[in-house]
This record gives C-alpha cells, sequence and structure tokens, in this order.
C-alpha cells in the first residue's frame, strides 16, 4: 500500500470556488480508483489560493490478475438442435479470444445461457492515474473557468504545475501543455521559486518548510489565535465575523496579521459602516471595547507575506483605510443631506421588473399590504421614541407600519447603497439614515429589518413591523415574478424565489403570525391589475411545498404533516401547532381507534359522485326526516352538539379539548357503521347518509384530516 498525491497548481483561485472543487477532486479521483476495484484508505484536503491538494493514504499498487465469469447468449441461441455451436456461439468465444470448445451452460434465473471464463490483465494504479486524472482535472465544476494556452483546456484561473506522486514514483500524464512531475512552488517571493516534493507523506512539511502553510484548518486557527491577541494587546476584542475568517482563511498561504490604526474622528460613522468599509475593500477585521461594543480606532489586516515590515505594510493598509472611510463619511453626509424622503419620489424613474413598474409602483404595493397585514391579529399601540435630534413623530403601529413601508426602498438610491462595497447594507442604511433623519425608532427598526432573514439561518426580524414588511416584500417579489412566467422549474430558481418563501414562513412560524395565505396572496395579486393572471394559481403551490419542508425541519412526521396541510396549510402557525398536538396525542390508544374511523369515513366518501363539491365537504346538512335508524339520529345530534364548544376550542388552541370532544364521537361512529347500511337502495336515503358522514368528517377536518394518519402494520 501506498500513498498519492494530487496537486494542481494555479494562478490565485476565488475563495468561493476552493470547497466545492477540492471535495469533488476526492469524489472524483475515489470513483476512478473503485472502477477498476482499487482500495484507498483516508484523505486529506489542501487548499490555497493557488493550489488544490489530495492525499490519498494506503492505495493499493493496482489490481491484480484474475479470472472472471462472463455470460454469453441463450444456450438456444449458441447451440443449435444438434448441440452444434452457432455463428453467435463463435462470435461471442472469439471476442474474448476463446473457441467455443470453452463455452459452457450455466442455469440462470432467465433460464440456460453460455458462459466462460477468461484470465484479465492485472491494472496497475498509475495506468488508471495516467489515463484519468486529465479528465478528472478537466471535469471539476467552477461557476466560471478560463482558458489560457493554445490547447483550449478550461479551469478556474490557469494552471501553472501539476504534481502526482504515487510512493516516490512520477504518475506521468499531460493536461494542456503541461506535464506533471514532483515539482511545487512555494510563495511568489520564495526563493527558489520551485523545489521538488520527494514522496506524499512530506508533502505538508516540504511546503511548511517554504513559507506555505497548506492545511486550512491551521491557517483558520492561526488567524483566529493571532486575531484575538492583536485585539487584546489595543485593549479591546475582534468583531466577530465568521464570513471574514473564512475568507481571509482562503486568500492566504502564509498569513500574517498587523494591527493598524484610523483616525477616531470615523467613529462618528455608524458602526455596521465602518465595519463593513474595512471588511469588503480591505478585509479587515474592526476592533470593538473589551466591556461593550463601541469601536475602538484600530483594525487588524491580514497579510499573505510573511516576514514583510510590519510598519511599511500596516501604513498601506492604513492609507487605503483612509481612502475608503473618508468616501463613506461623504456618502452618508450627502445621502442625510438629501434625505429619504425625496428619494421616494426619484423611485418613479428606476425600473423594478420589466413589465412589473418601477420602485415607486413597489413602494405603493408594500403600503398596501401592510395595511391587509395590519389588520391581521392584534397590533398593541405603541408611541414612537425620542431621538438626538428632537422629538420623533407619534404613530401607532399601523402608521408606523406604512411609513416604514414608505422609505424601505429609498436607500436604494443612496450614494452608500449605490457604492458596491455596501450594497450589502440595503435595508440597514435606510434604517440608519432614517433614525438620523429623526424618524421614530419603529420605523427604522422595520426598514432596517425588513430584507431578514437574507439566506437559510438567517436572524429574523425582531420587531412586530420589521416582520410584516418583510412578509410582504418577500411576497410582492414571488408574486411579480410568477406573473411575469419565471417560475422556479426542478434546480433552477434564478430569482431564489424558494429562498423568499421559506424566509416569509418562517416569520410566519417563529412568530406565531395569524397570516392567510390565500388571502394574503390574493391580496398581492390584485395590485397587478395590468398584469397577465395565468400563472398566479401557481403561487399557493411554492408556499405549501416550502411550508412542507419546513414542517419537517421541525421534526414533523410526514403523515401529520399531510393530516394538517391538508386542512390548515393556509394558516401556518396553525398547522405548525396543530402538527405539534397532534404529535403529542399521536401514540395514544383512543387517538388510533379514531383514525381508523376516520380512513373508513374517508373511504367512503372517496371517489363518490353521488355527492356535489359542496356536499362532500360537508356543506349540505342532511334531511332529519331521512333520519330513520336511531344510531344516524343519534350522531347527527351528538355532532351538532360538540360543534360550539368544538369551535372555541380551536379559536383557543386548546387542541387537548378539541381531541377529547371529537374522541367522544368514536363509540356513535362505530355504532353506526355497525347498525346503519350507508349504500342503501333508496337513493334519498343513501344520499342523506353520505350527507352525515361528510358532515362528521368537516368536524374532524377542523383538527386535521386524521384519514392521512399513517397506523404502523396497514
Amino acid at each position: 500500500m501506498k500513498q498519492l498525491l494530487l496537486e494542481i497548481g494555479t494562478e490565485e483561485i476565488p475563495a468561493s470556488f476552493l470547497g466545492p472543487a477540492l471535495s469533488d477532486l476526492e469524489r472524483r479521483v475515489r470513483a476512478a480508483l473503485a472502477e477498476h476495484e482499487i482500495p484507498a484508505g483516508p484523505s486529506e484536503l489542501f487548499s490555497t489560493p493557488r493550489r488544490l491538494a489530495l492525499r490519498l493514504i494506503d492505495v493499493a499498487d493496482g489490481r491484480p490478475a484474475r479470472v472472471v465469469e462472463l455470460q454469453g447468449p441463450p444456450r438456444k441461441a449458441a447451440f443449435d438442435a444438434q448441440g452444434n455451436p452457432t455463428r453467435t456461439a463463435v462470435g461471442f468465444s472469439a471476442a474474448h479470444g476463446k473457441t467455443p470448445a470453452d463455452l459452457y451452460v450455466k442455469p440462470t434465473p432467465r433460464g440456460e445461457y453460455v458462459f466462460l471464463k477468461k484470465q484479465t490483465d492485472p491494472v496497475p494504479t498509475t495506468n488508471v492515474l495516467q489515463e484519468g486524472v486529465p479528465g478528472i482535472v478537466a471535469a471539476l465544476p467552477f461557476p466560471k473557468s478560463m482558458r489560457w494556452d493554445r490547447t483550449g483546456v478550461r479551469f478556474a484561473r490557469p494552471i501553472r504545475w501539476l504534481v502526482c506522486l504515487f510512493g516516490d514514483e512520477v504518475v506521468e500524464f499531460e493536461f494542456g501543455t503541461l506535464k506533471s512531475g514532483a515539482e511545487t512552488r512555494g510563495l511568489r517571493s520564495s526563493v527558489p521559486p520551485s523545489f521538488r516534493i520527494p514522496e506524499p507523506a512530506a508533502y505538508q512539511s516540504t511546503l511548511r518548510a517554504h513559507g506555505v502553510v497548506v492545511p486550512r484548518d491551521a491557517r483558520r486557527t492561526a488567524i483566529a489565535q493571532e486575531l484575538e491577541r492583536l485585539a487584546v494587546s489595543a485593549g479591546g476584542r475582534p468583531v466577530e465575523d465568521e464570513e471574514l475568517l473564512e475568507e481571509t482563511t482562503d486568500i492566504t498561504e502564509s498569513p500574517e496579521l498587523l494591527l493598524c490604526s484610523f483616525h477616531p474622528d470615523y467613529l462618528n460613522l455608524p458602526a455596521e459602516i465602518l465595519t463593513t468599509a474595512l471588511k469588503k475593500h480591505q478585509r479587515c477585521f474592526s476592533v470593538r471595547k473589551a466591556d461593550s461594543d463601541a469601536l475602538l480606532p484600530r483594525f487588524v489586516a491580514v497579510a499573505n507575506t510573511p516576514g514583510c515590515d510590519a510598519k511599511t505594510v500596516s501604513g498601506w493598509y492604513e492609507k487605503a483605510a483612509e481612502s475608503r472611510l473618508r468616501d463613506a463619511r461623504f456618502f452618508v453626509e450627502a445621502d442625510l443631506k438629501h434625505g429619504l424622503e425625496a428619494l421616494v419620489e426619484e423611485e418613479k424613474q428606476v425600473t423594478w421588473i420589466e413589465g412589473m413598474g418601477s420602485y415607486f409602483d413597489k413602494t405603493q404595493r408594500l403600503r398596501e399590504l401592510c395595511k391587509h397585514l395590519s389588520k391581521t391579529g392584534t397590533v398593541p399601540q405603541r408611541v414612537g421614541r425620542s431621538c438626538s435630534e428632537g422629538l420623533s413623530p407619534v404613530f401607532d403601529d399601523a402608521a408606523a407600519l406604512d411609513r416604514a413601508a414608505l422609505l424601505c426602498k429609498a436607500d436604494l438610491l443612496t450614494n452608500m447603497v449605490r457604492e458596491k462595497e455596501f450594497t450589502s447594507l440595503q435595508g440597514r442604511i435606510g434604517g440608519i439614515y432614517a433614525q438620523r433623519l429623526g424618524e421614530p425608532a419603529m420605523v427604522a427598526d422595520a426598514i432596517a429589518e425588513h430584507y431578514l432573514p437574507r439566506f437559510i439561518g438567517d436572524k429574523l426580524p425582531t420587531t412586530r413591523n420589521g416582520a410584516l414588511l418583510s412578509i410582504a416584500d418577500k411576497l410582492d417579489n414571488i408574486v411579480a415574478t410568477f406573473l411575469t412566467g419565471e417560475i422556479p422549474t426542478g434546480s433552477e430558481d434564478p430569482f431564489a424565489l424558494r429562498r423568499q418563501a421559506t424566509g416569509l414562513l418562517t416569520i410566519v412560524l417563529k412568530q406565531s403570525l395569524p397570516v392567510d395565505i390565500g388571502e394574503l396572496v390574493s391580496a398581492a395579486v390584485r395590485l397587478f391589475p395590468s398584469a397577465k393572471k395565468e400563472y398566479a394559481s401557481q403561487i399557493p403551490g411554492l408556499l405549501r411545498e416550502r411550508l412542507n419542508a419546513l414542517l419537517a425541519d421541525e421534526g414533523i412526521r410526514y403523515d401529520i404533516a399531510a393530516a394538517v396541510m391538508e386542512t390548515s396549510w393556509q394558516q401556518p402557525a396553525q398547522a405548525l401547532i396543530r402538527a405539534n398536538a397532534l404529535a403529542a396525542f399521536r401514540d395514544e390508544p383512543e387517538f388510533l381507534k379514531l383514525v381508523v374511523g376516520q380512513k373508513r369515513v374517508a373511504n367512503i366518501l372517496k371517489g363518490l359522485p353521488r355527492l356535489s363539491a359542496e356536499e362532500n365537504r360537508g356543506c349540505t346538512q342532511p334531511q332529519e326526516a331521512l333520519l330513520t335508524e336511531p344510531t344516524e339520529k343519534l350522531l347527527w345530534q351528538e355532532s351538532r352538539k360538540i360543534e360550539p364548544d368544538l369551535d372555541g376550542a380551536l379559536a383557543a388552541h386548546d387542541y387537548r379539548h378539541a381531541f377529547e370532544l371529537l374522541l367522544g364521537l368514536r363509540p356513535t361512529i362505530d355504532k353506526f357503521f355497525d347498525d346503519v347500511l350507508v349504500m342503501a337502495k333508496e337513493e334519498d336515503l343513501r344520499t342523506n347518509r353520505l350527507r352525515l358522514l361528510a358532515c362528521v368528517r368537516s368536524l374532524f377536518g377542523r383538527l386535521a384530516d386524521l384519514s392521512k394518519i399513517v397506523i404502523e402494520g396497514q
């Protein structure tokens, strides 16, 4: 058993490309070996901006020679009635270097077939690698790739060297104009610029001796530890930023951290703007005070030049930071001078989605949707807080929500958001400006939060108005995109509508908002009076699909999810509460008996054309004069008796009591099926009894469709 090393040396690859490509490299190399039944042990993955590398341990020398049994044609096709070989048998045996005399017959599940045994040649691992690695390198996926030599091969960035070692043996192959070898390269400033890897086991130590830290985790740990040390030495602590830590790990081969400073006057900038300026333009970490969230006029830069003159390089970073912070201050001052409300009128000049109007049109739709949402449930009244520039206007929640909806898109036209380093702050910039311009806190907070959550796992709005404005914005995006015909299909979702639907529903679930999805979608669609509505009917399907996925993420069993989705999916918060309640009841013996009864009712009503859609929903009551059997009269009486209490229990979310009320019907339902012939010969009796069952089912449906529950063993 030997070790295998494969290194692809390149120009600097974007940080986001590295992880997926490295995983795919390992998968493809393992697949190539497995195809030839060559075992391989554990692996180590290495990456820097200039290299992707894989080391496999305990790789076999190859597959040895062996005897294999090959199945041929059926016996009756290989031999005639006299037992002589046919042309089929001759051709099969000749194709494998044999004669018909080498054939033998064996029974198989499909009948008798002819077989032969053949000695296969050994397959050396080096041969597999020589043939397979060029194709593997060419097939690695990247968001973007480029050509750089006359052969036209493609990769994320130009490849400059290739290392492939199996033990101490070089595996020779060509890719483009390059030939593989044992020579790698260190840092751009390394002397000598290239050096030999003696064997795979020495890969990491050899590169370390030339200044390159190839294990990604080692670089990440070193950056995190040195960042903490430098921040503490400045009397503070680093601003936590996992995204920046990951990025600086992937853009360095030998990280060198430097403590730098900027003029304290820039601390007057909003903290988010200041930290973003340092992060986006220079990939630097901000430093805050040890005992508070206030920032210090210090930052930590991550250089890729070990042993550099710290004072000189720090000066370069500080000059660059000064330039960016000066720009940021100019943007803030100019934007605040212009104000947000003046920008609302300018939104008329900016197209949002082709055919869907301007940003001003979107703003007006958001205001209407927020009015609809503000009437949903009880919205407590609050008074806006005062700010440093004087007393804020006094708004109740509904008025504050309307004000936030009016101003929430204005920051897209500000100098700050239009500057590429700060586009990620859209919404938050609007909230900061609103606060500084004297808007109430409830308005500023809603504006700042209305893009949340931006991605799966992102934080949610913490204020009710922020939540409602976020729901309105995401729904308007979904509806407008559907109406243009851009509907997600399979893995294609260029406008991230699934993500937005998930974010919308997550807010509803986590804040238990009494939102009716059907009413909300209808209200949103009506706000596009001139748009074609042919795709509007597909919008609820997207939301239903995403809600089902979220219930699964909450640990809800698929059958319980199906039971509540059938009857109450348009009230997502209610669906989740009911699903949790059903999960608590599910293992109770009486609950399972109730499910059996509901399955029986559902089976009788399923597919019967005798009832209209309205009757099947339980909307048409049976005629009491046609209830001839004592048990059906009793079932009708008991159903009517519990209905008010059932509705009251459901309104109070007392699902335990609702369950007990429905459970009380079970003995009578069981007796009904024993005593009453539902499918009576008389049409009027038959229809009346089906109506009775439909009404009983509709009572259960107010909680959930229990017929969807799966009983183990059935």
